[in-house]
């Protein structure tokens, strides 16, 4: 457990690499206090990020249409997606600290509303939510960089051509790598520090109060001060992401085999146990984030009052 008190202006309690075990039970066992205020909530997040996943398609579709864009020219189609996914960028977050309130609310006892997923939207917390799509947006320009130092300069043009090879059903011409080794390990390392700080700066901005730039400060500094806990958090996040595929693959197969005998039945079986899985992944995903930020950020609850004294007659 924690060593120290602290909170997000103050300082980063210490803790063991062992309690990152901890922030994912805590995250399964939260569903059970309030579960429908909880669940409900989850939910609903999905559904409004699906909602606006499905219309940045639509829009993005009427725009290459109106466009004369070419549907298979990936660069083109890359820059008329990126205001959209920005948008995406940042709702997301603002419907994460929802869900982080959630959850705060819940581990505290307090009453839980579907609703409460909005929360993101009010308390003056909007834009410091949505300020953090700077975090995807940054990895996308460092990977840009690393494909330009250790993939070469033209590896990025060609893995664009070898992508729209694929679509075209044409035979892929692989990119030539200039040091493949660097290449990788330095996409790893861009890779765990945006999802390390995708994650806990979302309940930094939420519950701490901290604005964009100090919540993501507040993570690198998280980073050094607890490495071995981050570390076997991001081991179990991937042993549990394995596991979830084998799960999945295994339930899809039965579910697919399900459609292809009963059509009417096997298809909304499908979507349903798509979308429950999704808002159970959004549910310990988050509960994941939120331990992690209350073992080391939550300010210290108050020590419980000494019991008077009493005289022996």
């Amino acid at each position: 457990m924690s060593t120290e008190t602290g909170n997000a202006a103050g300082g980063i309690r210490k803790v063991e690499a062992s309690d990152a075990l901890s922030w994912f039970t805590r995250a399964v066992d939260v569903g059970g206090r309030q579960a429908r205020g909880l669940f409900g909530a989850a939910a609903l997040g999905v559904l409004v990020t699906g909602a606006a996943l499905m219309l940045a398609g639509m829009l993005l579709a009427v725009v290459v249409a109106a466009g004369g864009v070419d549907p298979k020219d990936m660069s083109a189609g890359m820059l008329l997606a990126l205001p959209l996914v920005l948008l995406v960028w940042a709702l997301a977050p603002v419907l994460g600290g929802g869900m982080q309130q959630v959850l705060h609310q819940a581990e505290n006892g307090q009453p839980v509303a579907a609703s409460d997923i909005f929360a993101g939207f009010s308390r003056g917390r909007f834009w410091s939510l949505a300020g953090l799509a700077i975090l995807p947006l940054a990895g996308l320009a460092l990977t840009l960089v690393n494909y330009t130092l250790f993939g070469g300069p033209d590896y990025f043009v060609q893995y664009v051509a070898m992508l729209e090879d694929m679509a075209a059903q044409r035979p892929p011409v692989p990119p030539e790598v200039r040091s493949p080794a660097l290449l990788f390990l330095a996409g790893l390392a861009v890779n765990i520090v945006q999802t390390v700080l995708q994650a806990i700066t979302v309940p930094l901005a939420q519950l701490s109060g901290r604005g964009t730039l100090g919540a993501i400060a507040d993570g690198l500094r998280m980073m050094a001060r607890n490495p071995g806990a981050v570390l076997v958090a991001l081991a179990l996040a991937l042993v549990a992401v394995l596991v979830l595929a084998v799960v999945l693959g295994i339930g899809g197969l039965i579910l697919v085999l399900l459609a292809g005998l009963v059509p009417l039945l096997g298809v909304p079986l499908l979507l349903l146990a798509l979308f429950v899985v999704v808002v159970l992944v959004f549910v310990v995903g988050h509960g994941i984030a939120y331990y992690a930020w209350r073992d080391q950020f939550a300010a210290a609850e108050p020590a419980a009052p000494a019991a008077p004294a009493s005289l022996e007659v």
